[in-house]
């Protein structure tokens, strides 16, 4: 059996493959701290909470089971977008490595988190199965 096929396993490697997305991008802004003129970026949050509940967001009702489905709240590639942080520089590079390594810290916890999560979740199937 595969466990990828279980909803909240697939939402657990959706958000894992979310964070190590943004942690590329907070990587890439600590690598160009010093290049003149440089935005850094960060990744749009994904509502995984939402995604969780099977909640598709305002006006996206399904009536009737004809109708197309809602895409999903996860199913979009993950984009940058600009985020300066709170001061440039007079060069006009707007890269705080402060700030920049606080958001690498949120992410590696909350990756460590999901993976934690993840492990317990297929520790408890394959127990649930039979198996070890």
């Amino acid at each position: 059996m595969s466990f990828n096929n279980l909803p909240l396993i697939g939402l657990i490697q959706q958000k894992m493959g979310w964070l190590n997305d943004r942690q590329t991008v907070l990587a890439r802004n600590i690598a160009n701290a010093s290049t003149p003129g440089f935005v850094p970026q960060d990744l749009r949050a994904n509502d995984f909470a939402m995604a969780l509940s099977g909640e598709t967001g305002p006006g996206l009702l399904m009536t009737n089971r004809m109708h197309i489905q809602p895409p999903s709240l996860l199913s979009a590639a993950n984009r940058a977008v600009s985020a300066p942080d709170s001061r440039a520089s007079p060069d006009g590079n707007a890269v705080v490595i402060e700030e920049q390594m606080l958001k690498v810290s949120e992410t590696q916890m909350n990756y460590a988190q999901a993976a934690g999560l993840y492990k317990k979740m297929t520790g408890m199937w394959r127990t649930a199965l039979g198996g070890q």
